[in-house]
Order: structure tokens, then C-alpha cells, then sequence
């Protein structure tokens, strides 16, 4: 319980910080499938929702230290880093509950490339919720996939 508080106190603070300088998109290795085709998923630069709007963000643990790599702003879509490549999904499909413009799961698209995340909602803060228990399960026409836990907030940023 005290390594899940002391985590979600990293995501809060990391949440609220717009990440400028520092590495480029996706110089960390987060996941990397194997096999032919292989795909890395990287770490987002920029994991700051953009002022008055809405959306989420996950991290998961990459040595030991919480790594972003998906952002959706709500009605907008989503982001995440692919080969060291920021690509842009669409949503395409969403269910379960829903809270600041996101739903708990949510399936997005990209040319080959389909995004799923489940999260749940857990404890609520000033603006925002956390997430629990997320799973990012990426697939391409390729037949490769990659599943990475994730843990995150989703909620909205003042202007």
C-alpha cells in the first residue's frame, strides 16, 4: 500500500508539470515485443494535459521510475511514442464509466496500429481521479502486440 501511495504522489506531480527539455519522444525503451516486426514503445515528451481541457495519462515503470506514455485529451485523441515516433489515434470505441471526458476503457486507432486501455477509476483528488488497475494493449495488422501495465490520473486542467 505505501509503494501504490508513494507511486500515485510521482503521477500526481508528474500530471500537473508540463515536461519541456529533458529526453526527446521515446528515447526511453519501455516495451519491446519480439519477433519479426518489432515495435518500441517509448516515453511522451510533453505528458501535460494542454490548460482547460480534459483527458488522461498513463505511466508505467520503467527502472523503477514512472515513465508517461499515453495521453489522451478528451474529443481530441490520443497520443503515444511507437518507434520513437509520436503517433497520433483516434478513438474509436469507448465503454464503462466515464468521468472527465474519458472512459474507462477505450479503443483507438492509427494506420495498422489499435490502442486498447482499460483502467479503472479510483480515489477522486481536487479536479481529477486516479487510475488503477490499467492495462495498454497495442496490436498491428503485423500481428505483433505489446500489453504494458499502466497506472495514471484522468481529469482536467484549469486555464
Amino acid at each position: 500500500m505505501i509503494f501504490r501511495l508513494g507511486f500515485f504522489a510521482a503521477v500526481v506531480s508528474l500530471a500537473g508539470c508540463a515536461s519541456t527539455g529533458g529526453a526527446s519522444p521515446g528515447n526511453s525503451v519501455v516495451a519491446a515485443p519480439t519477433g519479426d516486426g518489432d515495435v518500441i514503445v517509448g516515453a511522451i515528451e510533453d505528458s501535460s494535459l494542454p490548460r482547460g481541457e480534459c483527458g488522461m495519462i498513463l505511466w508505467t515503470l520503467e527502472a523503477d521510475r514512472p515513465a508517461p506514455i499515453f495521453r489522451l485529451i478528451a474529443g481530441k485523441g490520443a497520443e503515444i511514442v511507437l518507434n520513437g515516433e509520436l503517433t497520433k489515434l483516434t478513438l474509436a470505441e469507448t465503454s464503462g464509466a466515464v468521468g472527465f471526458g474519458v472512459a474507462e476503457e477505450n479503443t483507438l486507432v492509427a494506420e495498422n496500429i489499435i490502442a486498447k486501455v482499460r483502467t479503472r477509476f479510483g480515489l477522486g483528488f481536487d479536479g481529477g481521479s486516479y487510475l488503477e488497475q490499467g492495462l495498454l494493449t497495442i496490436e498491428s495488422s503485423t500481428g505483433w502486440r505489446a500489453v504494458i501495465p499502466a497506472a495514471g490520473v484522468a481529469g482536467c486542467r484549469r486555464k
